[in-house]
């Protein structure tokens, strides 16, 4: 949406699109804790930050060069990424219920 974006209220809308991800924080950080063993929760934690941000942190350097080709390489590569996590996470994610994957016995 960003990339399309020509006026400022398609901007405003890009950022409020963007925003929405929001929503998923509260949860997100419940099932790290729910799913974490009871002695190292605040280790699990901190573990799953630091993971994630390492990921973050080679990305960005990934997404300058691309924006020296071009922006708008950024963006859509950026996208594509976006659409095969969604998509992979439709094709073989699993729910999880009461820290077990759907179907374990428990």
């Amino acid at each position: 949406m960003l990339l399309y974006s020509r006026s400022f209220e398609w901007l405003v809308l890009a950022f409020v699109v963007r925003g929405l991800k929001e929503f998923g924080e509260p949860t997100r950080k419940a099932l790290i804790m729910d799913l974490a063993p009871d002695n190292c929760k605040a280790g699990m934690f901190g573990l799953y930050y630091l993971i994630r941000d390492v990921f973050v942190s080679v990305a960005a350097f990934g997404g300058a060069f691309l924006w020296q080709i071009s922006p708008e390489t950024n963006f859509v590569v950026a996208f594509l990424f976006g659409l095969v996590g969604t998509i992979g996470f439709a094709l073989f994610g699993r729910e999880i219920r009461n820290g077990l994957p759907m179907g374990s016995a428990g």
